[in-house]
């Protein structure tokens, strides 16, 4: 496409006459004198990055984004092609690069001595009415909280708001800048290596903003979380420019790496290039990490939470008394005429309090999809006809409790030291570390509550008796969602876990048990506040082993998983036990469980003690860990 268009662009511009030439040495002269295909803020348009071996190349692989055939990977042939561009003379000016690129010869005009008597601005229709449509007043950072049952958005999501310029904030009118992966529909597995590997085109859209509450804040129970970016009028129609030019772009996009959490960021500095947000980006990159750097960019500003719909659903029914609640349950289940009957006992205010509370429980089982558009229209519409008859009353006031933001919890890198002693085996000395995020175990504040979303963990240990190294544990992923049993919600709770680890309870030396293990259960919690808050679980357990330990080198079976966390402030623990049968391979069933206690000394710092078994080994530890960034690259 790039070379079509080259010969395109050729064909669409006469021949330089003598005037034209002349003025166009001049500028590629100016050009070579000032080596202004070198510039920072040019190889940051077009996305130039060094080779580790050496040379030059544009991360973006759309060839429609470059006006030379080799512009890829010639920054100085790229320049000027796009001096030629300033000579279009085509019948539409939409088409000629200036219109295409308008940040990059914005730029270019002011770098170089272009007479704009000889050469005026081009009418670029298509992108001045597209800007106007957009007329953003100001910008803002929006992080979506992570959803555990999309590979995809385990993490959260970032993206930026574009508030209208007079609609003050009208959800209907605002507009996002997004980046995200063009997977399509795919899902598992080859999802997640394909996200891995870069397989997936990496993508910018702008996208209603009512469209994204949709998706996170009713249909995936994500809260919103908003950071004002202070951009002069100057700065905000530069990134409206460069936004126009990303619309030809197309990244590798890699989950771990080059994700809707580090573009983002280069993007910004386009539009603020003293930010220098990419060289504080860590080596690896999660959106609460570049939610934390672009936000601490800017002035403070104090965030702007949006609850999701089930949170605001919930606030409500904790403003209810147990009669109230359950009448909701009888009128959003259809029983409208025992529910309507009983409504009638209430005071007004009372009565307009249920409904309401029962219309927005029906809306947010709508989204769920626990119920059909059909069915909701059917039991909410006598409910909203009913309150609509009550006319004004006191019901609701406040909402709920706002959290902590990301940008106040607790980093993502965890590092720990400890030591820790071995039954028949001694004393040894462990390293922790794991890349992100938090266990069960960790400060929730600004997380998922009652969550586990960890990757790549690894305890390393170093025995003195036996003078040698080893792996306790090497986790590539482990996943739990722990939700209390609500009849509102029904909910089950789940985990799912594969790595490396010892099978300490086939007898053998410690750590010379090694097996690779994937296991995944599902099942129901209940959470009671006998002391400060009590969360027990049981799950069925799927269970499978791999290694030369193992009889017939493998096993697959199941079993039960019970455990119980507590919380009572700065301490959390928690208890697990599991007993788990095989019925192929190595069938030798396997009893295990640990009792592990944290103490949250700082935001980011923790001290833990452990004891576990397994089968017949003993061992119990305690260990100091901290929270960092990950390093940068």
């Amino acid at each position: 496409m790039a070379r079509s268009f080259f010969v395109f662009f050729l064909l669409a511009a006469p021949a330089f006459s003598s005037a034209n030439a002349d003025m166009r040495e001049t500028l590629l002269q100016t050009a070579r004198d000032r080596r202004l295909w070198q510039s920072p803020y040019w190889r940051k348009l077009l996305y130039y990055e060094h080779h580790l071996f050496g040379g030059t190349r544009s991360v973006n692989t759309l060839p429609a984004f470059f006006l030379s055939p080799v512009g890829r990977a010639n920054p100085e042939a790229e320049f000027n092609a796009e001096i030629d561009g300033l000579f279009y003379s085509g019948s539409n000016d939409n088409d000629s690069p200036e219109c295409r690129f308008p940040e990059r010869y914005d730029w270019l005009r002011k770098k170089l001595p272009v007479d704009s008597a000889a050469l005026p601005l081009k009418n670029c229709t298509d992108f001045n009415e597209w800007k106007a449509g957009l007329d953003p007043q100001s910008v803002s950072l929006l992080f979506a909280a992570g959803y555990l049952n999309n590979p995809s958005t385990l993490y959260g999501h970032t993206f930026l708001r574009l508030h209208k310029r007079g609609a003050q904030g009208a959800d209907l009118l605002d507009y996002t800048i997004n980046y995200a992966a063009a997977a399509g529909e795919q899902t598992g597995v080859l999802f997640a290596i394909k996200g891995l590997i870069g397989a997936y085109p990496g993508q910018f859209s702008t996208i209603p903003y009512y469209i994204k509450i949709q998706q996170y804040h009713n249909l995936e129970d994500r809260d919103l979380w908003e950071f004002p970016l202070t951009l002069s009028p100057d700065e905000t129609d530069r990134l409206l420019r460069h936004g126009w030019e990303l619309g030809k772009v197309r990244f590798p996009y890699l989950f771990f790496t080059r994700n809707c959490a580090w573009q983002l960021l280069p993007y910004l500095e386009i539009a603020k290039p003293s930010l220098e947000l990419a060289d504080k980006l860590p080596a690896w990159v999660i959106p609460s990490d570049s939610a934390k750097v672009a936000a601490a960019a800017f002035p403070p500003a104090e965030p702007i939470w949006r609850p999701s719909l089930w949170k605001t659903v919930n606030w409500k029914r904790t403003q209810l008394s147990p009669e109230e609640r359950s009448l909701v349950l009888t009128l959003a289940r259809g029983n409208q005429q025992e529910g309507t009957e009983k409504l009638s006992l209430l005071p007004p205010p009372r009565q307009a309090a249920v409904l309401e509370t029962t219309a927005d429980y029906l809306s947010w089982r709508m989204y769920a999809r626990k119920i059909s558009k059909t069915e909701l229209d059917g039991r909410s519409d006598p409910l909203l006809l009913l309150r609509a008859k009550l006319g004004p009353q006191n019901t609701f006031t406040g909402g709920p409790e706002k959290p902590l933001p990301i940008t106040k919890a607790h980093e993502s890198m965890r590092t720990g030291i400890g030591l820790a002693t071995v039954k028949g085996a001694g004393p040894a000395y462990e390293l922790q570390w794991r890349s992100a995020v938090q266990d069960v175990l960790d400060p929730p504040e600004g997380y998922l509550p009652d969550a586990a979303l960890e990757m790549t963990a690894l305890r390393m240990r170093y025995a003195p008796r036996q003078d040698r190294f080893y792996f306790k544990e090497a986790r590539l992923v482990h996943v739990m969602s722990l939700n209390p049993w609500d009849d509102w919600v029904r909910r089950k709770s789940w985990e799912v876990n594969a790595g490396l680890e010892q099978a300490d309870e086939t007898g053998r030396q410690a750590g010379t048990s090694a097996i690779a293990a994937f296991n995944a259960g599902s099942g129901l919690a209940a959470e009671t506040h006998i002391g400060a808050r009590e969360l027990f679980y049981a799950l069925a357990v799927a269970d499978t082993g791999i290694g030369p330990t193992l009889d017939k080198n493998w096993r697959i079976g199941g079993g039960l998983k019970t455990g119980v966390l507590l919380e009572a402030g700065a301490l959390r623990a928690l208890a697990e036990t599991r007993y788990l049968g095989y019925a192929l391979g190595d069938k030798t069933p396997l009893w295990c469980g640990t009792v592990t206690a944290a103490l949250h000394l700082t935001l980011n710092n923790s001290i833990r003690l452990e004891y576990g078994w397994r089968g017949e080994e003993r061992e119990a530890g305690i260990y100091l860990q901290h929270f960092s960034l990950p390093p940068w690259p």
